[in-house]
Order: C-alpha cells, then sequence, then structure tokens
C-alpha cells in the first residue's frame, strides 16, 4: 500500500512517485546524500529513537540480481570497520537496506587533491582497511570493489567499508571471472579478462587506493579507456618523491603485475611501514549480537512497546525486521561513548502515519572518544548552531522526534554506599552515573549480577501493569465486587492501595 506523495513528507524517486509506507510507517525519509547505477542512498531518521540511518533503495529489476545479494553479505558479516546493517524491507517493487550512517562521507571527498594525507593519518585509516578487507577474505568475500568512494568515515573518524554489490563468494584457489569493479582500480588479471582470484584483486585496488591517498591522485592516468589499460598492465606510475621510503615500498609491492608474487593482506600487515607506531593493546572490539539480548536495552524495548519475547526470537533468528532493527539502533547508539545521555523522554511505537511538518534535527549527541586513536579525523566545515537553524528547511521531510533516552545504557556497577547513608527511590538518571564512577574506581559486582537485576526490572514491570490491570478492572465491577471478597479478620476489609503505590511482589 502507498500513501498519497507530499512534498513535506516524502523525497521523490522519480517523475511522479514517493517511496512506500513499507519504508515510511518506520523511517522518515529526510534527503538523498548518494546514487548509483543500481541504486539510490537516502538519509532517514528511525522514527522511535531518532537515530539517523543511511536507506539504500534496490529496485527489484532485470539485471539487479548480483545487487540485491549485498543483503547476504551484510547480515553475515559483522566488524567494527564494517558498515552495520540494521533492517531489510522487502516489498514488490523494491528492497530497502537500513544501515549505519557515516557522518564523515565519503573517504575520497576527504583526500586533498594537492599531496594528499599526511602519512600518519594514511597510515591509521589504511590499517583500518587493510584489516576489515582480510576480515571478508577470511569469510570467504572477495569484494571486488575497493576504493576511496566505497570507504566511509564514522563521526569518531573509524574506517567503514561499504558497497557489496559486486562481492562474491570464494574458495581457496578458486578462478573467477568477468569483467567487474572500476577501471581505475582493476588488478591486471581483470582487465585481461582471465580467470583470477579475487583476494588478489583486493590487494591490487587497495594498492591504488594507497597511492590516491598519500598523492591526491591516481596512479594510472590517460586520455583513454585502452590508454589505461596498457598502462595498468606495465604497472607504470610514477611516485612522487614527498611519499617516505617505507611508504613507497609498500606501494610497489601492493602494484605487482603478477598476481602469484603479490603480497597477501597478512604479510601487507606485517609490513614495516603499517606497522610503524601500532598500538600494541587489541583493536576495538566488534559488538556481534549475544546470545542473550541485553537486558537493559530489552528494558528500554519493553517501554516502547515491544514484546520481549518476540524481540527475542527476532535477534535469535537474525530477522533484520523492526525488533531487531530498534535492537541494533540502541546498542550502536550507546557505542557511541559511555556517558552518552540524550535528555529526552521515551517514545512509543506510533500508528502508521504520514511524517509531520518540517522542524529543527534533535540535540546533538557528542559522546566521548574511544580509547583507541581514530583513524582519519579530519577538520569539517564550520557549522551553524543547531539552536540558530531555522525551524523549517529545504529537504527535511519530517519532524524530528526526541531521541531515546540512555540513561539506563550507562549502567554498569552500582557505586557502593556508606552504610549511614539513606537509601531513596530508584532513580535511572543517577544509578547510570554511580555505575560510571564505580567502573572508574575499578569497584565491581560482576556482569551476572547486572544482567540479573535488568531481568528482574522487565519482569517487576510487566508484574506491575497486569497488577494495575486487576485495579482497574475491580474498580469498574464496583461494589458486587467488594462484596463477593472474604472480609479480613474482625470484620474489617483490607484497604487497597491505589494504582499508584501498588507494591511490588517480585523478589529482588
Amino acid at each position: 500500500m502507498r500513501r498519497e506523495c507530499s512534498e513535506s513528507s516524502v523525497v521523490a524517486q522519480g517523475p511522479g512517485s514517493c517511496f512506500e509506507s513499507a519504508l515510511t510507517d518506520h523511517y522518515c525519509v529526510l534527503r538523498p546524500i548518494g546514487e548509483g547505477s543500481f541504486s539510490q542512498v537516502l538519509l532517514a531518521r528511525h522514527l522511535l529513537t531518532g537515530v539517523k540511518v543511511a536507506v539504500k533503495v534496490v529496485p527489484k529489476t532485470e539485471g539487479h540480481e548480483p545487487v540485491l545479494r549485498e543483503r547476504e553479505w551484510l547480515m553475515s558479516l559483522e566488524h567494527p570497520n564494517m558498515i552495520q546493517l540494521f533492517q531489510v524491507i522487502e516489498t514488490t517493487r523494491n528492497m530497502y537496506l537500513v544501515m549505519e550512517y557515516a557522518e564523515g562521507g565519503q573517504l575520497r571527498l576527504r583526500i586533498p587533491r594537492e599531496g594528499g594525507l599526511p602519512e600518519e593519518k594514511v597510515r591509521r585509516a589504511f590499517r583500518e582497511m587493510v584489516q576489515v578487507v582480510h576480515y571478508c577474505h577470511q569469510k570467504g568475500v572477495a569484494h571486488l570493489d575497493l576504493k576511496p568512494e566505497n570507504f566511509v568515515v564514522d563521526a569518531r573518524g573509524h574506517i567503514k567499508l561499504i558497497d557489496f554489490g559486486l562481492s562474491t563468494s570464494i574458495t581457496p584457489g578458486q578462478q573467477l571471472t568477468g569483467f567487474r569493479g572500476t577501471l581505475l582500480y582493476l588488478a591486471p588479471e581483470i582487465i585481461q579478462r582471465k580467470g583470477f582470484e579475487g583476494p588478489p584483486a583486493d590487494v591490487w585496488s587497495l594498492g591504488v587506493t594507497l597511492y590516491f591517498m598519500l598523492t591526491g591522485r591516481r596512479p594510472f592516468i590517460a586520455s583513454t579507456s585502452k590508454g589505461l589499460q596498457n598502462l595498468v598492465l606495465q604497472a607504470s606510475y610514477h611516485i612522487p618523491p614527498h611519499v617516505s621510503r617505507g611508504a613507497r615500498s609498500l606501494i610497489q609491492q601492493l602494484l605487482t603485475v603478477d598476481p602469484t608474487h603479490r603480497p597477501t593482506l597478512e604479510q601487507v600487515v606485517a609490513h614495516p611501514w603499517l606497522s610503524q607506531g601500532q598500538d600494541s593493546s587489541p583493536s576495538r572490539p566488534s559488538q556481534p549480537l549475544p546470545k542473550r539480548p541485553d537486558p537493559v536495552i530489552m528494558t528500554m524495548m519493553f517501554d516502547m512497546g515491544f514484546d520481549p519475547y518476540n524481540t527475542w526470537l527476532s535477534l535469535a533468528n537474525r530477522q533484520f525486521d523492526e525488533a531487531m532493527a530498534t535492537y541494533l539502533l540502541l546498542q550502536h547508539q550507546r557505542s557511541q561513548g559511555a556517558g552518552c545521555q540524550l535528555q529526552a523522554e521515551p517514545v512509543r511505537r506510533r500508528v502508521a502515519g504520514p511524517c509531520p511538518g518540517p522542524s529543527v534535527d534533535p540535540p546533538s549527541v557528542h559522546p566521548n572518544r574511544c580509547t583507541s586513536e581514530p583513524a582519519l579525523l579530519l577538520p569539517r566545515e564550520p557549522q551553524q548552531p543547531k539552536e540558530a537553524k531555522p525551524s523549517g528547511r529545504k529537504n527535511a521531510a519530517c519532524a524530528s522526534l526526541p531521541a531515546f533516552p540512555l540513561r539506563f545504557l550507562q549502567e554498569k556497577t552500582p557505586a557502593p554506599r556508606l552504610a549511614s547513608q539513606q537509601v531513596s527511590g530508584p532513580s535511572p538518571g543517577r544509578r547510570g552515573a554511580e555505575g560510571d564512577s564505580s567502573a572508574s574506581q575499578g569497584t565491581s559486582t560482576g556482569p551476572v549480577q547486572d544482567r540479573g537485576k535488568g531481568w528482574r526490572r522487565v519482569t517487576r514491570r510487566i508484574s506491575t501493569c497486569l497488577r494495575r490491570l486487576c485495579c482497574c478492572l475491580s474498580c469498574v465491577q464496583g461494589p458486587a465486587w467488594r462484596r463477593r471478597v472474604a472480609p479480613a479478620d474482625g470484620g474489617h476489609r483490607p484497604h487497597r492501595l491505589p494504582n499508584s503505590v501498588v507494591p511490588d511482589i517480585v523478589p529482588t
């Protein structure tokens, strides 16, 4: 079912068309942010949590079958330097891939045309690029379209790999055929239209990308396609003198014409230039789906109207539906930094309807930086303060909903209380702050106890709702119901507490 088009609530895909309600019931489309040969990428906002996401729209037309397979790779791969998939929405016309939105944009747009980036920044960024491509190869997937346009930078300055539309599954020694990828980054064996292996082809593309990051231009430049292919086949290029000897050595190894003599990614990681200055601490951990859902996030989703059991089934079966998307979005929001807290009230699930009129974006969250050094944190163009933005602007398709509060997500371990300290009622915000304080002081009661408290909190809320429902029924039934209750000892009837002070019966 489709809605009537409205300029204030949808962004057109083409003349006389608008987005399907399967998308707009859950996401408010803000504006287009990219377009390719087979798809369009939109910036949208999740209606429940207020989190910005990138939505890739792939029409289900003939010839798009390889691009439609991107869903398989995104659903099966999880790495901190790979774009995260939140939800898959399919209709008879389109497939919508709801993914993490990288605020830093494409890596290509961050590289100066003259001189490229400083080597230290290039080293940190390229190290993350090699790690994520190596992970894909270990999982049996070759990307086959590696280039600066398919690496984006997130809000913390870390690299994210995107666009698996041309990717394919591989086995060791498997020979692939076909002409796929971008000509400027194609390996010689693909240009020769011979059988080729996926990993060495990706290594060549990484070599061209490294050259571009260090110099601001591509190694092979020609006026015609034929001339460009000849330069690639001969590996004819010039490295500027400002590139260091170590970086020059790595480029020359990556751009080896013979794929059998090209280094593997294990060898690339061990190269002296790339390993220089590398932190000995482990890399940032990824956030795979836990075997048991986080009780704190489950509590928040219960407040939003989700059934806990159905949410658990959605996560266990990796359905990438609305419930799983909300869980992943809250998990992603928490990963932006410890101490991140949005001052807003919970947002309940709403009935499907058109996006409200234009308004201002919700307050920006400035999370704490992670302990690992960002790979590529470049200065941005000065932006107008949020408070100074007009109430309506072009391409703002709907009202910005308040982001969901994350005070519960900061809870780790309650701070130890003194014996003389007065115990007050539970306060989520205070508990979150105390949890951070205790963590910094090294006090902990163990994650198992925290998890158990979270589940008891979910159970307590469910039981409280049921008790309130019973009290409401008793009020409707009136005195006749009271007459059927046996009087207490001494002929006095027990006093029934108001709904607002129903005691908790779940043991703590």
